[in-house]
């Protein structure tokens, strides 16, 4: 309620955010309050107070490319002062002020320079889906740092619609109270963004790496020797590692900066503490593992670059968990766009070898194809690896890694052999897990997410992805052939409920997705979106 200090506390902070102040004024009002408004060199900032409720308004508007998250610190000691009037009237302890904070980028950017949207890491999804978000209870910058290769933003935040901060307050205690006693479900959501492009999150890790990583390793029948491109945070090591079939992981990373910093703040990401297999506590310390940070463009090409005799042993199983495809990120373009790379990884592949990739966020219903629309690259190296020899394709979703959106993964088979192992049962599923997975040292499961009827799951591709392939320009004959409701499947009858009567159409059987089984004249190779139902029909007519 101090005008005095209201007003030295607004110039500290202008002089902080490095803008011209032209003027201010501030006006006390009766019975409490304080409001100020600056005039700032084509800007403004904006100051409200309401002593008895113990709250500052702040609004802080600027022009220009000097950003402004790095000074909330300032902003908190400056304006988050304790209520000196509850400490007199109790003896308990005063609690330490709340900052509800967002960040918007307002005006016009675009149009004026040369400026690139992807290339401000506000303008991506660490602005729209977390910093312009004003509801949540804590937002917590961990680190914000450009490397040589990205910028790399790590947030900590409790979102109230799914977490209470009450519950995490309780959880650092030591009362007895059931938060206390079982923390690891309390915690803050923790989030990665490259570039401003959201990775992972900590209560979605366990859904994007399982699902990453398992169901190309237990699809390969004896996994020895695997390689990671990219997994800068180590999870997609981890998983690896809980395979008791593997003697060898190579983590081909650029960016050892991001490494050092997720290790930091990331650390349960890369923690193999609980695997009995592993002899180190971080996962990069692992004695099967080893980390290379050099481009896999040319780690790749200098191995398995041309056909013939290689001195690098080949691999059973190519993880890529690069960037999405179709990011603007210089970084990455050429692993999805150089013919010469993509036909690298299929030579550097065993006989019954596996790759695969993160695509990014699923297609919807009402996508266009992936050759017409924002996904270019993707269909691009879609067609690279086809060419390659690659014998199948199979898109698979997963809806639970907290990435807001579906996520799409490409999963390339070099033979149809290892293809076929791609469909087995869930009992298959089941007993390959239990014998190929290391235990844990505390008991709990190796696998928190990853199972035999979320591997069924996989194994036919989505209704969209099925929609978004018939859509190509020239439509593929599957989907002349099998597209559509065969009238042998399904019986119309009537059915009388209470004092309806209605007819509606019930299947006789579940109508098979569409299986997309496209046989390329030129080379032989069949790139398929493979529905089990109806694989020995096109079986019979195409191998």
């Amino acid at each position: 309620n101090s005008e005095e200090r209201l007003v030295q506390a607004m110039l500290d902070l202008i002089e902080e955010s490095d803008v011209t102040l032209l003027s201010y004024h501030c006006h006390s009002f009766v019975p409490l309050g304080v409001s100020c408004v600056g005039v700032v060199l084509k800007s403004h900032v904006s100051i409200h107070t309401w002593p008895q409720e113990g709250v500052i308004i702040l609004d802080l508007f600027t022009c220009g490319a000097t950003p402004l998250v790095p000074i909330l610190p300032t902003i908190k000691k400056l304006f988050a002062v304790p209520g000196h009037n509850l400490l007199e009237e109790t003896n308990e302890e005063t609690p330490e002020p709340m900052m509800l904070w967002s960040h918007k980028l307002r005006g016009f950017r675009e149009g004026f320079g040369p400026y690139k949207r992807y290339e401000n890491p506000l303008d991506q999804g660490l602005g729209a889906d977390l910093l312009r978000r004003h509801e949540f209870d804590m937002k917590v910058p961990l680190v914000s740092e450009e490397t040589d290769y990205q910028h790399v933003d790590i947030y900590e935040f409790v979102d109230p619609k799914v977490r209470s901060l009450a519950s995490y307050e309780r959880s650092l205690s030591d009362d007895g109270s059931y938060e206390s006693l079982h923390p690891d479900s309390f915690r803050p959501e923790k989030m990665l963004f490259l570039g401003g492009v959201h990775q992972s999150s900590f209560y979605g890790d366990a859904a994007y790496h399982e699902a990453l990583v398992h169901p190309s390793m237990i699809t390969h029948p004896n996994p020895k020797r695997v390689a990671i491109i990219g997994g800068g945070e180590g999870a997609t090591l981890r998983e690896v590692l809980k395979h008791n079939t593997v003697k060898e992981v190579m983590m081909v990373e650029i960016d050892g900066e991001l490494v050092e910093m997720c290790k930091e703040y990331l650390p349960e990401w890369s923690n193999c503490t609980d695997i009995i297999g592993s002899d180190a506590d971080s996962c990069f310390g692992d004695s099967r593992a080893s980390v290379v940070f050099e481009d896999a463009f040319a780690w790749f090409i200098d191995r398995f670059g041309d056909e013939g005799g290689y001195e690098e042993e080949k691999l059973d199983v190519i993880i890529m968990d690069a960037l999405d495809p179709d990011k603007f990120v210089e970084i990455v373009g050429s692993l999805y766009k150089d013919n010469q790379f993509v036909e690298s990884l299929f030579n550097g592949l065993s006989e019954e070898g596996v790759f695969v990739v993160q695509l990014g966020e699923s297609n919807s219903n009402l996508d266009p194809a992936l050759e017409t629309g924002p996904s270019k690259d993707t269909a691009h190296m879609m067609e690279g690896l086809e060419q390659a020899g690659f014998e199948s394709m199979i898109v698979y979703d997963e809806g639970h890694s907290h990435l807001y959106e579906p996520w799409s993964y490409l999963v390339c088979f070099k033979n149809s052999k290892s293809r076929a192992s791609w469909h087995k049962t869930a009992a298959e599923i089941d007993i390959e897990l239990h014998r190929r997975l290391y235990e844990t040292k505390s008991g709990k499961p190796a696998l928190l997410f990853f199972d035999a009827p979320t591997m069924s799951s996989y194994q036919v591709p989505s209704k969209a992805e099925e929609v978004t392939y018939c859509r190509k320009e020239v439509t593929p004959w599957e989907c002349d052939e099998y597209l559509g409701v065969a009238p042998d499947l399904v019986e119309a009858r009537k059915s009388v409920v209470g004092k309806s009567v209605y007819s509606p159409v019930f299947e006789r059987r579940s109508r098979p997705a569409l299986a997309v089984g496209a046989k390329e004249a030129m080379n032989g190779s069949v790139v398929t979106y493979l529905s089990s139902t109806i694989q020995e029909t096109i079986g019979n007519k195409w191998m």
